[in-house]
């Protein structure tokens, strides 16, 4: 009967396999995934030597992730280790490995090993005891398994010297679980049981009920997505920046948030802080009538955009820690609902997605949003001095006196002029230095866009465009010997000292019809390129900047075929001739020997929309906007031109595509058959000399054909316009056209030359063989 014991080894074996199962894919997890440090800062630290690159891959390379990696690898190489010793045990009995020599050695040979290992481990040479077991169980056996007749046979035919074996059946457990005290037999089945199938069953129940309430990437709770798009609070099609607190608080990750007994104490004075900020929320009696957890997140997020996290109790903070950063993932899900689209023409919601990205720049400062009222008494240029660091009302009064009044004129200022301004304010050195962190690092954008269909010269009604938007970025901190060069992959790190986690820079697009409140096309891109090629072309910013102000004047530009030109693109003639003499370096390109244009510089970014359904001009506006600064975006005016959708411009359109088609179908099978092509002249070639002249008759006839063939499939320029390659026949059918006669579709039209081609080519071969 067999026996069941543990195994200490075999349960090595087992556990090495688990733990590898574990170990292989959460390090190529940790390799692939992008850590926090795989960022560029946008500012340049003041005082600081430039670290050598050596430095900074080491510190890089010893971070807690990869420390920890190291210390399972060098756990999973220890029970590597302890597997290879324990699994001795295991091997079968092999004599010839015993006694260290090759299978098929003659007897001389066994007994000079046999002598060689005996002064080793006999007794009598090594009074080990582990010596001694070891040639009693293994040498003196292996020695007679080949010499002794009745042992080569048991070997022979048992596998052991000494017969048949009793059979040992090994679990993978170590072996004090298998005792033979029957006291503790029954707990070690029930703790098996428990720790090997209840356990594991329990776990997994609870990560399968938990896991169905959450959805998406980022983790959001299905009641929360059902929420904002349809309950009272719901994302709203004229929700102002003003509301959108409203409905972000009412998530289900804030209402499900814990609010125990010991913070009652806490909340009240939460409150206090809050009404300092805000008296006006003291008579909104519905606003505290709500849960309490939605109460606390709603009164940390004002705290934290009243800039009084310092001042919120202590066992609040990390709530506050917890409600900004999924507050950021919850608008970006908000902006999806805002952005989806909608019935009669299939666009987004204009004033709810630009209102939230405008949440996200204050949440990003600190910046209250009552700062950037409409109908507030400061004004847009002031909500961005307010972004920094220390400011308030009182410092923006003492700037004014000094005829500060935008960012852009507290920039312009030298840096010992600006240091004085700022300490005569009241600012400490430090806040100062804070202050001129942030100001070096907010971004300049100059943006140029075109919107059209690719292939085609006009956009017709329905046709889905796109709109071609081309970036260039600069910063102060770009004159810093410090400064990092942005590389693509590369997250650009934004200077947020007022948010509790890092922030990553990242750019919205938006092409909206103010008119009608529609968003048409939207787009999310990181400006890597583009601020790439402002660091090595600094210069090109002027140009970007009076380009566009010469296209605010000029209005637009012939083009070939007499139509306007965009605004934006007013002067590239002037940039392509500044620019195009030396070496041009573009951001995502390889440098080159030739110049670069202006249609290749900076970063271009596309947005897809879907043309308005009605003819006409309309005048559209492309919002580029950042999502951690304020006073940063940029407004450019698009006009948009939208051409009836005709039958004969449908017919071309079709006959062009077609065409197309026909060409790539043509080449592919040019590329497929001209080896086949090749044999076959080949073989032509090699026939006997009386069928020679009749066959490369043949092959003049078929050459002939093949040229008819690609004459006719020419007949359409798919290239340019799409329309026939015209005699004069061509040229009274389109003055027909213009005219309003009716005329027959171009595929007939196409049918007929086909026709008439084949027939003449017929005639020509003919009239070659009477020849």
């Amino acid at each position: 009967m067999a026996e069941h014991t543990g195994s200490s080894s075999l349960f090595a074996i087992f556990f090495l396999s688990i733990y590898s199962l574990f170990l292989v894919p959460y390090t190529l997890w940790h390799l692939c995934s992008s850590s926090e440090d795989d960022a560029v800062q946008a500012w340049a630290d003041k005082g600081k030597k430039k670290k050598s690159k050596l430095g900074a891959s080491l510190k890089k390379l010893l971070n807690k992730g990869n420390l920890l990696i190291l210390a399972l690898w060098a756990l999973w190489f220890l029970l590597l280790w302890y597997v290879s010793i324990t699994a001795k045990d295991l091997k079968p009995f092999d004599p010839f490995e015993i006694l260290e020599i090759e299978p098929g050695a003659t007897d001389k040979e066994i007994k000079k090993a046999y002598r060689t290992l005996s002064l080793k481990f006999h007794p009598d040479k090594n009074p080990d005891p582990k010596a001694t077991q070891y040639f009693a169980e293994y040498i003196t056996k292996a020695y007679q398994a080949l010499t002794d007749e009745v042992s080569r046979k048991n070997y022979e035919k048992y596998g052991h010297p000494d017969g048949p074996q009793a059979m040992n059946v090994g679990v993978a457990l170590p072996e004090w679980m298998f005792a033979k005290d029957k006291n503790v037999a029954p707990l070690m089945l029930l703790a098996l049981v428990g720790v090997g199938i209840l356990l594991p069953l329990a776990a997994v129940s609870w990560y399968m009920l938990s896991s169905n309430k959450f959805t998406g990437p980022n983790r959001i709770m299905q009641e929360t997505l059902a929420f904002y798009y349809h309950s009272k609070y719901s994302v709203k099609e004229s929700q102002a920046l003003v509301r959108i607190p409203e409905t972000l608080v009412c998530a289900m990750e804030f209402i499900t948030m814990p609010t125990p007994s010991e913070q009652t104490l806490s909340l009240d004075e939460l409150r206090k802080i809050v009404l300092r900020s805000n008296p006006d929320l003291k008579e909104k009696t519905q606003f505290w009538k709500r849960k309490a957890s939605v109460l606390k997140a709603h009164m940390l997020l004002l705290a934290h955009l009243d800039r009084e996290t310092d001042n919120v109790p202590a066992n609040l903070q990390a709530d506050m820690k917890y409600v900004l950063t999924k507050s950021l993932v919850l608008l970006e899900e908000m902006l999806k609902i805002a952005m989806l689209p909608r019935p009669p023409h299939g666009y987004g919601w204009q004033t709810p997605s630009l209102a939230i990205v405008e949440m996200l720049q204050c949440m990003s400062q600190a910046l209250s949003i009552e700062f950037r009222k409409p109908t507030g008494k400061l004004s847009e240029a002031s909500a961005g001095l307010l972004q920094l660091p220390h400011f308030d009302t009182d410092v923006l009064k003492k700037l004014k006196r000094r005829k500060v009044n935008t960012l852009k004129e507290l920039q312009d200022l030298e840096e010992k002029e600006r240091v004085e301004a700022l300490q005569s304010c009241g600012l400490a050195s430090s806040h100062v230095e804070e202050i001129s962190t942030l100001l070096s690092s907010l971004p300049s954008i100059y943006v140029r866009a075109a919107c059209e269909v690719d292939g085609e010269e006009e956009i017709m009604e329905g046709d889905v465009a796109k709109c071609k938007v081309r970036i260039m970025l600069t910063r102060p901190s770009h004159n810093a010997e410090t400064f990092e060069v942005p590389t693509k992959g590369k997250a650009i790190r934004a200077f947020a000292p007022k948010f509790p986690a890092p922030r990553d820079e990242s750019w919205y697009f938006f092409l909206t019809d103010q008119a009608t409140n529609s968003l048409m096309g939207y787009t999310k891109a990181s400006l890597q390129e583009a601020e790439a090629y402002g660091f090595a072309h600094p210069e090109a910013a002027e140009d970007w900047a009076a380009g566009a102000g010469e296209a605010k004047a000029a209005g637009t530009e012939a083009g070939k075929d007499n139509r306007p030109v965009p605004k934006a693109l007013a002067t590239a003639t002037k940039f392509i001739n500044r620019y195009s003499n030396g070496r041009q370096h573009t951001a995502g390109a390889e440098d080159s020997g030739e110049g670069g244009s202006d249609e290749e510089a900076g970063q271009e970014v596309e947005l897809s929309f879907m043309a308005p359904p009605k003819a006409g001009k309309y005048e559209l506006q492309l919002h580029v906007m950042s999502d951690c600064y304020v006073g940063c975006d940029k407004v450019v005016p698009v006009k948009l031109r939208v051409s009836q959708m005709t039958r004969a411009i449908a017919e071309g359109r079709d006959a062009k595509a077609l065409a197309k088609m026909q060409q790539w179908q043509d080449s592919d099978e040019e590329e497929d058959g001209e080896e086949g092509k090749s044999r076959r002249k080949k073989g032509k070639a090699e026939p006997k000399a009386e069928g020679s002249e009749e066959e490369g008759k043949g092959e003049e006839e078929e050459e002939e054909e093949e040229e008819e063939d690609e004459d006719e499939g020419d007949d359409y320029d798919s290239d340019e316009t799409g329309e026939l390659e015209t005699g004069s026949e061509d040229e009274e059918e389109e003055e027909g056209e213009e005219e309003g006669e009716d005329l027959p579709p171009l595929v007939e039209q196409e049918d007929v030359m086909n026709n008439e081609g084949k027939s003449t080519g017929k005639a020509a071969a003919g009239s070659k063989k009477n020849n």
